[in-house]
This record gives structure tokens, C-alpha cells and sequence, in this order.
């Protein structure tokens, strides 16, 4: 029976070492623990019964730690029979006098092999010692058997010697600093430091069945002490901190992580300004940077180069009340119309100097002493679009200005005069009297004749392009005199 619980447990322990569970680093800290479960020397008669021992055990790192145990046991179910040869242990009923205890008692130390250490809740282990244990056999008063010796001496009926053990478990963390387990070890007396040797032999060389090895299997409860590994020093252990290398004085999440209420990139606890607007650029302290000084801070800032002193509207850019690209700050006309043109001080350009600002002015480059509207054009003056001069007509093949037609050009000539911004296409037609390439060439004379009759008179011939037609776009018919004379014209189109 005894053999069978042992190797079941030993199967338990192998099978749990198998599972993919982690467990949390205790480096550094001291576990102190309880463990109360049953024991076994594993000979008969004794019987499997109650025991309960202590742990110490200091995190060297997180693979191994350093533990000190102790255990204490005891069972019954025995009596000595010296009339047998050799004297043996044999089975005792419940209510016999002669009914034996046997106390075991061991203290070992050794190291604790962690697994897989890096779980937040499950530790699987491995243990290996060293150490010195006993037993002793006491009736049911308590007092300590004696037997005889070789030489008929009696000696007290008890052994001390070095252990050494092995076994494993399994510790379940219910939080960090607590956790509850099981564990199996088995205890090997050495028979080192044993007095069982020459005249202490009773009945001859092993002739006393005594025990050689400790059975144990029970329940562990630990708590664990000091401080756990922590070294960004955030107050999260490494073991559940997610950030491990989070700068000092840092405020941290539950995971270890840095804090950022504003979004800034710079950890509350370091931000010196922690309402930080979205978008803006910080110094290193998570404060506002503002290169340009206008009260908007770069990130938000679309006009990062303001003019020192100027108002600005909330994403950094001068006010500019009047919409003329001069900042308020520098604008001395503040009011300038919408359609103004102004220089660097924000007031008008009046190029013409009628009273019309550049831009408004519909008719800019106005000689001084013309009356304007309020368009910036000379009064009593008009240039149509498309024009056509019934007086500016020619004699059958020629392109000869009559003086007719001279009078008529001179009004068109004190109009642009008075506009010289104006500009014109002039277009010569003819009627059908001659062949193709003469009318074309005679078209293109007429209007020549025109243009140089208006350079003559001081006006700028670049303010002119000309082109001439032939008879290809009569605009009368070719079959009358009079449909003939009007086709022999020069007509105006206004460019501007």
C-alpha cells in the first residue's frame, strides 16, 4: 500500500511538471512556509501517518532559490519482539501495551529549481538537499526504548544521521506575496554519523529492521517577504510589468506602463504642464514649445514665423482685418477696400493717381487731368468690344486712309488716348472684285494703313495686332456696289 501511494505520487509530480505554466520571479524575497500532509518510513509494521514541517527558502534568482527545511513525524503500529532472532519489529494492536512510537525528525538544506518562473500564478519546482535527520522509538509513556547491545549493555533505541533528499511540487500563487501547493520528498539516511556499527548491532550485522529513508506528500503554504525585482523602479514588479524600462519618476498603469493623460509624449509625473492642447509640440519637460512667441504653439501654429507683437487668430496666423495680406500688426490703412492692391504698409497703390486704387481700377495708367468714375475710367469716353467704323472705308484696290476716315479714327484715337491700357485686334476685309491672294494682300494693307495712322498720331503700335481676312467673311453682298463697299472695312475688337 505504502509503495503504491508513493509511486502514485511521483506520478503526479512528473505529469504536473509537463504542463506549459510559468510562475512568478521571486528574486530576493524570502518565503517562509507550513507543510502538513502524511509521511512513511516505508517499513512494516509503521504506519502512514500525519506530519508537518516549516520552509525557508531566499530567491537567489529566478531559476533558483536557496531553502532550509525542516520536517517532524510520527507513527505507530509496532512493538519489539527481542525473543525472536534477530529481534524484529512486528505488528501491534491499538490497545497493546507494548505498542511502540517512532518519531522522525530531519533538517536539510538545498536548492529549489524553478521551472519555468515567469507565470503570474503557477510554479512548478524541483528540490534537492542536504542535511541531518533522526528517529528515536518511545513506548506509549513517552519514555525512550533501551535494548541491549552484542554485549548485553543497553543503549537507547534511536539513530542520527546525514540526509540527503529529493523531490518537486507545485505552488499555486493566489497573489504574489501568498500561494498553497503540494510537494513530495523522499529522505535517504545515509548511515553516515550512524551508531548502528559493531557492538550497537543488535542480533548481529543488520539484524534490527531500522529505518533507512522518509516518505513525505502534503499541502504548502507560503508567504513571501520583501520586495520583488523591479528594476526600472516604477513600483511593478518585472514580472507583471509590460514596460521595463519606463524613465524615473514616471507615473505607471497596473502593467507597469507610463501614464500619458495628455498625450504629449512625456509621462505624468515628469510632465511639468499636463493639460498639453492635442497636436501641440513639448519640450522635454511636456511643456508648450512656441518658436515664434504668438500664443499658439508649434504643432497647431500653421504661420510658424509671426511677426513679433502681432494678434493672431487660433491656429497662429496674423489677423488681417481688412483682407489685404498686410497683418493688422502693420497695416497703418486698416480699411482698405477688398480689390486694392497696397504696399508693404498696408495702404493703397493708386498707380494713375485718379483717386482709384490699383485693382479697383478697371482702367489703370489714366493720364493725369481725365475724370474718372468709380471704376478708375475716363468719363465721356468708351472703347465697345467689337466695333465696326462705317467711315473707315477704302477706295476699289486701295488701302488709302480718306479724310473721312481719318476723322473718324481720330475719336478712337482721344479714346485710347484716355485709355491707355486698352488694347485692340484689327481685322481687314475686302470685297470680291480681284483674285484670292490680292484681297489678302489688300486686307492686310488696310489694316497696316490704320496702324501706322495711330502710331503717327503718338499712340504705342504694341497695343495692336492685326490680321487680315481677304474677301473670306463678307459681311454684305458681293453682287451690289453698296454690299461692296461695306465688305471694304476694317473692323476693332477690344482685347482688354
Amino acid at each position: 500500500m505504502r509503495k503504491a501511494i508513493f509511486l502514485s505520487v511521483l506520478l503526479i509530480i512528473l505529469i504536473t511538471m509537463s504542463l506549459p505554466v510559468l510562475a512568478y520571479d521571486q528574486t530576493g524575497r524570502l518565503g517562509l512556509g507550513y507543510r502538513f500532509g502524511i509521511h512513511s518510513v516505508m517499513k512494516d509494521p509503521w504506519a502512514m501517518k500525519f506530519m508537518h514541517g516549516g520552509e525557508v527558502r531566499f530567491g537567489l534568482c529566478p531559476y533558483v532559490s536557496l531553502g532550509i527545511t525542516g520536517t517532524y513525524g510520527r507513527t505507530d503500529g509496532g512493538k519489539l519482539n527481542l525473543s525472536l532472532v534477530p529481534p524484529t519489529f512486528v505488528d501491534a494492536d491499538a490497545d497493546d501495551a507494548a505498542r511502540l512510537d517512532l518519531t522522525s525528525y530531519i533538517l536539510e538544506i538545498g536548492p529549489v529549481f524553478s521551472l519555468m518562473p515567469n507565470s503570474e500564478n503557477i510554479n512548478i519546482y524541483l528540490a534537492l538537499g542536504a542535511g541531518f535527520g533522526g528517529w528515536s522509538v518511545r513506548d506509549i509513556n513517552g519514555n525512550q526504548v533501551k535494548v541491549p547491545d552484542l554485549k548485553g549493555n543497553l543503549f537507547e533505541l534511536g539513530d542520527q544521521q546525514l540526509t540527503v533528499m529529493f523531490g518537486g511540487g507545485l505552488e499555486y500563487y493566489l497573489i504574489e506575496e501568498f500561494s498553497i501547493g503540494f510537494s513530495a520528498r523522499y529522505h535517504v539516511y545515509t548511515s553516515l554519523m550512524s551508531k548502528f556499527e559493531n557492538d550497537q548491532d543488535i542480533g548481529g550485522s543488520d539484524g534490527l529492521d531500522i529505518p533507512t529513508g522518509l516518505f513525505e506528500a502534503g499541502v504548502n503554504i507560503t508567504a513571501y517577504l520583501g520586495k520583488c525585482k523591479d528594476d526600472d523602479k516604477d513600483g511593478v514588479c518585472n514580472d507583471d510589468d509590460r514596460c521595463l524600462d519606463t524613465p524615473e519618476n514616471c507615473i505607471v498603469d497596473e502593467f507597469g506602463c507610463p501614464i500619458d493623460s495628455d498625450g504629449d509624449g512625456v509621462c505624468d509625473g515628469r510632465d511639468l504642464c499636463p493639460n498639453t492642447p492635442p497636436g501641440c509640440k513639448v519640450d522635454l519637460n511636456g511643456c508648450l514649445i512656441d518658436s515664434d512667441g504668438d500664443g499658439v504653439c508649434d504643432g497647431v501654429d500653421r504661420c510658424p514665423n509671426t511677426q513679433k507683437g502681432c494678434k493672431v487668430d487660433r491656429v497662429g496666423c496674423a489677423l488681417d482685418g481688412d483682407k489685404d495680406g498686410v497683418p493688422d500688426c502693420r497695416d497703418k490703412c486698416p480699411d482698405t477696400p477688398t480689390c486694392c492692391k497696397v504696399n508693404a504698409d498696408g495702404c493703397e497703390l493708386d498707380s494713375d493717381n485718379d483717386g482709384v486704387c490699383d485693382g479697383c481700377d478697371k482702367c489703370p495708367g489714366t493720364p493725369p487731368g481725365y475724370e474718372v468714375d468709380k471704376d478708375g475710367c475716363p468719363t465721356g469716353y468708351d472703347i465697345e468690344r467689337e466695333r465696326i467704323m462705317e467711315d473707315v472705308t477704302f477706295t476699289t484696290n486701295l488701302a488709302v486712309l480718306s479724310a473721312k476716315a481719318k476723322k473718324a479714327l481720330d475719336r478712337l484715337v482721344e479714346a485710347l488716348e484716355a485709355m491707355p491700357h486698352v488694347e485692340l485686334q484689327i481685322y481687314g476685309h475686302t470685297d470680291n472684285t480681284d483674285g484670292f491672294e490680292w484681297n489678302m494682300e489688300l486686307s492686310r494693307k488696310r489694316v497696316d494703313a490704320v496702324v501706322n495712322y495711330f502710331v503717327e498720331k503718338g499712340l504705342d503700335k504694341s497695343r495692336f495686332t492685326t490680321e487680315g481676312f481677304g474677301d473670306t467673311k463678307p459681311k454684305a453682298d458681293n453682287k451690289t456696289s453698296k454690299g461692296r463697299q461695306a465688305n471694304r472695312r476694317v473692323e476693332f475688337h477690344r482685347v482688354n
